[in-house]
């Protein structure tokens, strides 16, 4: 049976060490390369609102979760404020972990400050031009997000009386806003005049790559973005075999191997996710071998 190392006798933990303030921890979370996201607030906060691939962990099934926990990656945790996450942070720390991190308080994270994004000087004289034209005075941020962490940005001009319940805040004079709902995006966004003299809005870490390259080379992409992200969660993965005249040929991995679902994954998920992006793509079929590898459904 395997034995966590009880530190607490040897150590002191030290709270101040793992605490985030709100952009910390969605620096953390956007910069990371294997963030794990644990709500230990109550199924029903939960269901209500919670943290794009956020898991679910109330603090009373928490101890109990703990041989479940990531040995690799950022583990983030976040509250309802009533010290529940302290609790969490020394479990993790008397078992052996060193690689998490918290805030205590859940509507903390959605009070965006000017420092979360970055307004170039030049892309801020645009800004008031594109107000004062469109007779608006918010620029509002719209994110289409396509996975729990990769998203598609756009900026609207709004009058103050269409500006609706966004989350506000001020960058060099301007007011700018999104909506509460996709306040995970913001953190490390930047508005800047691009090359060709347009006004851009990206996120470098958040932002999905524009589909460009060979057929073969926009396929990768999505894989890489959107797909791989998605089976993620189950502890899958999706590689591209190969490619004949307008036909993508794929190969599942880890919990994709051997799944009884496959077919729905791939007709309903994957194919559909492909054809929609690349419509020169003629079909998508797998050439797995599912009864191979450690655990597959079908032997």
């Amino acid at each position: 049976m395997f034995k966590f190392t009880d530190l607490s006798d040897d150590d002191v933990f030290r709270p101040e060490a793992y605490r985030l303030d709100p952009r910390a921890f969605w620096e953390k979370r956007r910069t990371s390369r294997k963030p794990y996201i644990f709500d230990l607030r109550g199924p029903g906060a939960y269901e209500a609102a919670h943290i794009p691939g956020a898991h679910s962990l109330p603090i009373e099934h928490f101890e109990s979760s703990i041989y479940q926990m990531p040995f690799t990656g950022d583990i983030l945790l976040y509250g309802e404020g009533n010290g529940e996450v302290l609790t969490a942070a020394e479990i993790l720390y008397d078992n052996g972990f060193d690689t998490f991190w918290f805030v205590e308080d859940f509507e903390s994270l959605h009070h965006p400050e000017s420092s979360w994004i970055r307004v170039s000087e030049d892309a801020a004289e645009r800004l008031r031009d594109e107000l004062s034209r469109a007779s608006a005075q918010v620029v509002q941020i719209e994110v289409e997000a396509k996975t729990a962490v990769k998203g598609n940005y756009t900026m609207a001009f709004v009058p103050e009386s269409e500006a609706g319940p966004l989350l506000r805040f001020d960058v060099q004079g301007l007011s700018l806003g999104i909506r509460p709902e996709q306040v995970s995006f913001l953190e490390g966004t930047e508005i800047l005049v691009d090359d060709s003299g347009a006004l851009e809005i990206r996120n470098p870490s958040l932002s999905l790559r524009k589909l460009d390259g060979s057929i073969e080379e926009q396929v990768q992409i999505l894989l890489d973005e959107q797909i791989n992200p998605m089976v993620a969660s189950h502890g899958g993965v999706v590689r591209l075999h190969g490619m004949k005249d307008d036909a993508v040929y794929l190969e599942f991995g880890g919990g994709c191997q051997g799944c009884g679902m496959i077919d729905v994954t791939l007709k309903q998920g994957v194919e559909v996710m492909i054809k929609e992006n690349i419509p020169q793509i003629s079909g998508v079929f797998d050439v797995t071998d599912h009864q191979s590898g450690d655990n597959p459904f079908y032997r």
